[in-house]
């Protein structure tokens, strides 16, 4: 009897370590290191297949795209593919994101996001951009142009981050006391075809204790203008160098602000032209300038710089990109950082 109670307390005690061994391999730091045109990744510098034929990552129209099963499958989240929809269903966590093949719309809990490149079926795989699928789980996304590596951090990095972006938002003064310090001289100022920019305009506002406009055209953009598979409105203003789409409505009072937030979203890997319209519709001389952009992946680039000619007598500051979902914490860190009076 004693034998047997010694053999059931025995497989009871492996049982338990087991699950304690995968909570502690679940909940770890994560690495994850892809090359372009290479079928292995490294995992914790481990190496292993992306998928059993081979597939590579490629950069096609200066994008990203990879088959995500392997990668969200190692973060503990999984893919689900419907053929006769042609649709890509990725669940990691609380969050979920649904795409489909040659759309640029994609849905971050079901919230609609612009795409800068479509998932795209390579070879008989299926290609989806990697930037907005990590960024979207949480993961931080670097991107190494000399060694053409994307690396996949979560975890405590992802998490510390995040930490001390909480410190400073801690140690920030509150919105109410920031408008009494800025005596309403800050400005941002934003445009936002599908409510992405609009959400990291709100949050800049509420950190910045800012007044804010939403730059609305004259002839609002449908969905159908917004198809960048076909000959839309928004590739044929992108392609004109001489299109300013009309704005309707003005800013009241421009002269009185000092700080000036320029926010959009990034179409085509520039700003779209109804910014340049703004641009050129007021004096910004003496006011600092401070862009910011939102895009499933594409970076900031040349799209502030490009418009900085516009307004002429301004200090232009550096700016910044972030993903349509970024937390208040991120923004208002990033606020802070500019030091701002």
């Amino acid at each position: 009897m004693k034998k047997i109670l010694l053999v059931l307390l025995t497989l009871i005690f492996f049982c338990i370590a087991a699950v304690a061994v995968n909570a502690v391999d679940f909940d770890s730091d994560m690495t994850i290191q892809l090359k372009i045109n290479s079928p292995v990744m490294l995992v914790n510098n481990e190496e292993k297949s992306i998928d059993e034929n081979g597939t590579v990552p490629v950069i096609l129209n200066s994008r990203t795209l990879l088959p995500v099963r392997a990668v969200v499958e190692e973060i503990g989240g999984s893919v689900e593919w419907n053929a006769d929809t042609r649709t890509v269903e990725l669940q990691s966590g609380d969050n979920n994101i649904k795409l489909e093949i040659d759309s640029t719309t994609a849905y971050l809990n079901n919230e609609p996001h612009t795409l800068d490149a479509p998932p795209t079926i390579i070879g008989g795989r299926t290609m989806l951009p990697i930037r907005f699928i990590a960024e979207g789980f949480g993961l931080e996304v670097n991107w190494d142009s000399a060694e053409q590596t994307i690396t996949l951090v979560k975890g405590s990095d992802v998490q510390s981050e995040s930490a001390s972006s909480t410190e400073a938002v801690t140690e920030a003064t509150t919105a109410e006391e920031a408008t009494a310090q800025n005596d309403g001289n800050i400005l941002v100022v934003y445009f936002s075809a599908t409510n992405n920019t609009k959400g990291v305009a709100e949050k800049i506002a509420e950190a910045a204790g800012a007044d804010i406009y939403a730059i609305t055209p004259a002839v609002p953009y449908t969905s159908a203008d917004l198809d960048y598979n076909t000959e839309c409105r928004a590739n044929k203003e992108q392609n004109d160098d001489s299109a300013r789409p009309e704005i309707s409505g003005t800013v009241e009072n421009m002269d009185k602000y000092d700080t000036v937030f320029i926010g959009y979203p990034i179409w085509w890997g520039q700003a779209p032209k109804i910014m340049y319209t703004f641009m050129e519709s007021y004096d910004f001389s003496g006011k600092t300038v401070i862009p910011f952009c939102t895009s499933g992946s594409s970076p900031i680039g040349s799209s502030a710089e490009n418009m900085q000619s516009l307004a002429s007598g301004a200090d232009w500051l550096d700016g910044r990109r972030f993903s349509a979902g970024a937390s208040s914490d991120d923004v208002s860190a990033w606020v802070r950082s500019l030091g701002l009076d």
